[in-house]
C-alpha cells in the first residue's frame, strides 16, 4: 500500500493507493498545512484517522528536494524522506517536487481535463512547459523530445527575478525589493502575489488597502466592483501570460504550455474573457511565431498533484 501525499502551502491532500491496478486513491482527506507543526504530525493524524500501515509513503512537496531532504519555504518545514521512514516505520519514503509529481501525471489524464486557453498545434512528442499559480508559482518541465518516455524536470522557476516592462511595473519591481529584499515572479503571480500588487496599486493611489487577502481581491475585481482590484487583475494575468512564453521558450514546448493550480481555475474566466494573458504569451519579438504555435490549455483534474506522485511509487516499485 502506498500513501501519496500533496503538501502545499495551503492546504495538504493524503489518500491510500494500491500498489497494483488501477489508480484510485482511498480515503482521500484534505487538510490545513498551517495547522501541524511539522509533516509528521500531519502524516501520524492521516494514519491514526484511517488506520492504515503503507508499506511506501511519496510525498509531493512544495519546494526544492536535494539529497532526500526538503525545504517548504512557504511554510517552513524542513525534514528528509529517512526521518518520516524511521519515525512511521515505513520501509520507504520517496520525496520529489510537487510539480514534478503534476508534470509525471499528466501523459496519465484524459482529455477531458484539459480546457483550452490558447489553441495551437500540438507535437506529441513534444515537451510540456508546466505552471501552477497558487500560494506560490511552480514551474516543471516533461521533456519527451529525443527521450524514451516522459521525463519530469522539477524546478524552482517561480523564485527568478520578476521582470517589469513598462515604467509601472518598475515601480512595483522597487515596491517588492524594499518589502522582501528580493522581487521573485513568485511575489507576483500567485495568490499572495495578487495581494501585494494590490497594495501597491493602493499605495500609488494613494488610498488605504480595503481588501485583504486575494479570496476577496479577486472576487471583487472580477464582479468590477473596486477599479484597483480590477487592475491588480490585468497585472497579474499580464504577468501569468509573459512567465507561460517564457516557459514555452525555455523548454522548447511544442507539446504545450499546461497551468494549474488554485488561483489559475478562480481566475480562469478573466484570463480567457480578457486579453491580457494572451497578449503577454504572445509578446515575445522575433520568437512570437513560434509561441503562436505553442496550445495553453488549463488543468482541471481535481489531485493531478496527488496521482503524480502515486504513479511515481508505482513505476518505482516496478
Amino acid at each position: 500500500m502506498i500513501l501519496a501525499g500533496d503538501l502545499g502551502g495551503t492546504k495538504s491532500l493524503l489518500a491510500l493507493y494500491s500498489k497494483e491496478g488501477p489508480t484510485r486513491p482511498r480515503f482521500l482527506k484534505e487538510y490545513p498545512t498551517r495547522a501541524f507543526k511539522s509533516p509528521l504530525s500531519l502524516l501520524q493524524t492521516y494514519l491514526q484517522e484511517v488506520g492504515a500501515s503503507p508499506e511506501t509513503i511519496s510525498l509531493a512537496v512544495a519546494g526544492p528536494v536535494l539529497r532526500g531532504r526538503v525545504h517548504m519555504v512557504n511554510v517552513g518545514w524542513r525534514f528528509s524522506a529517512t526521518s518520516i521512514s524511521k519515525k512511521l516505520g515505513v520501509e520507504k519514503t520517496i520525496l520529489l517536487n510537487d510539480l514534478e509529481a503534476l508534470a509525471y501525471a499528466i501523459p496519465h489524464l484524459a482529455r477531458r481535463y484539459f480546457l483550452t486557453l490558447k489553441p495551437g498545434r500540438v507535437d506529441r512528442r513534444g515537451n510540456v512547459a508546466v505552471l501552477a499559480a497558487g500560494t506560490g508559482l511552480g514551474r516543471s518541465f516533461l521533456v519527451r523530445k529525443h527521450a524514451p518516455f516522459p521525463v519530469p524536470v522539477a524546478t524552482e522557476g517561480g523564485h527568478v527575478e520578476f521582470a517589469p516592462w513598462d515604467d509601472l511595473t518598475w515601480e512595483f519591481h522597487r515596491f517588492l525589493v524594499s518589502r522582501f529584499g528580493h522581487a521573485s515572479v513568485e511575489r507576483v503571480v500567485s495568490g499572495p502575489g495578487i495581494e501585494n500588487i494590490y497594495r501597491f496599486l493602493c499605495e500609488k493611489e494613494g488610498q488605504t488597502p480595503l481588501l485583504k487577502s486575494a479570496a476577496e481581491i479577486g472576487p471583487q475585481g472580477l464582479a468590477g466592483k473596486d477599479h484597483l482590484a480590477r487592475r491588480a487583475l490585468e497585472l497579474f494575468s499580464y504577468a501569468y501570460g509573459r512567465e507561460a512564453g517564457n516557459s514555452a521558450l525555455l523548454s522548447l514546448a511544442t507539446g504545450g504550455v499546461v497551468l494549474a493550480g488554485g488561483v489559475t481555475l478562480k481566475l480562469l474566466p478573466f484570463l480567457r474573457e480578457t486579453p491580457f494573458f494572451l497578449q503577454a504569451f504572445l509578446d515575445k519579438g522575433r520568437l512570437r511565431e513560434f509561441v503562436e504555435e505553442v496550445p495553453v490549455k488549463v488543468l482541471t483534474h481535481p489531485y493531478p498533484v496527488l496521482l503524480g506522485a502515486a504513479l511515481f511509487a508505482k513505476h518505482q516499485a516496478h
